[in-house]
């Protein structure tokens, strides 16, 4: 592996996502307005039940959270980073596909891995922008009592789960070419996640059967690691439990994603063609 070929693969594709990224101001700013009707959505969906004085309250003694809006807030970032990973990175090879440049790509020296994990990384880079847009307009609007003891902790919980949602991405990447169904597994996989992964509320509220499907996804572990550092006065000890499964599970989807791959570029030789895979 020549490093300084991988890092020019790795340059060329961040900076191609990045002008696309800039090229529209108004999208930009929008992306971090759009969230807040779903923020509120979910604030005042308690609010209607009680103040938040009095839902805070309860949402501490039964499961230690302190803020239900932090909890809602948090929830919804990671939530949103997903999606900007499973539309972004993971529509990386079906939008080149769809412009006609996907056999080019493969024909390429560039290293099919490195393309995905530099799309993966300038997802990141967009999304970090909205992510702190989201975040202190929710903060300034909704409110969030803070309940931070460790700050490294806080750190390593939010690197760990956009590492994450990057392995998520890549190999969702390879899975959309081979189903050609990109747009229908995505959107149907929204709701249930957003659901099942409780963005809006504690995982151990949900029936046991339904924890048992919470418990198979990356984004439940990365919404439990920031609301333990951020909202539940969490310390690095207290992560382990977490993020012991979060990093199986993004060295798993790494390594799926890398098969699938090879299965894409072994169907391209044998089909002479990756437009109608």
């Amino acid at each position: 592996m020549n490093l300084e070929l991988e890092w020019l693969t790795f340059k060329g594709v961040l900076v191609r996502h990045f002008k696309e990224f800039v090229s529209y101001r108004t999208s930009v700013l929008a992306t971090i307005v759009w969230p807040l009707p779903l923020l509120a959505l979910n604030v005042y969906q308690y609010l209607g039940l009680a103040s938040g004085q009095q839902v805070s309250q309860v949402l501490n003694a039964r499961y230690g959270v302190s803020s239900f809006s932090g909890m809602i807030i948090l929830g919804t970032i990671v939530y949103l980073l997903y999606n900007r990973m499973l539309w972004g990175t993971g529509a990386t090879l079906q939008e080149e596909r769809f412009n006609g440049t996907i056999e080019s790509l493969f024909l390429s020296p560039a290293n099919r891995m490195t393309v995905l994990l530099a799309s993966g990384f300038s997802s990141l880079l967009e999304g970090a922008w909205w992510i702190a847009g989201v975040f202190l307009l929710s903060w300034a609007i909704f409110g969030i009592q803070a309940a931070i003891a460790d700050w490294l902790a806080v750190v390593i919980a939010l690197v760990s789960t956009m590492v994450a949602l990057v392995a998520v991405g890549v190999f969702f990447a390879s899975f959309f070419v081979l189903t050609r169904a990109a747009d229908q597994v995505a959107t149907s996989l929204q709701a249930p996640i957003r659901y099942l992964s409780g963005v809006a509320f504690p995982v151990a509220a949900l029936p046991a059967v339904f924890q048992l499907f919470a418990y198979i996804l990356p984004v439940t572990y990365g919404i439990d690691a920031l609301r333990r550092t951020v909202v539940q006065q969490g310390t690095l000890t207290d992560l382990l439990g977490t993020l012991a499964p979060l990093y199986i599970f993004t060295v798993l989807l790494f390594l799926a994603g890398h098969l699938v791959l090879k299965r894409v570029e072994v169907q391209a030789k044998r089909n002479g063609t990756l437009y109608k895979i």
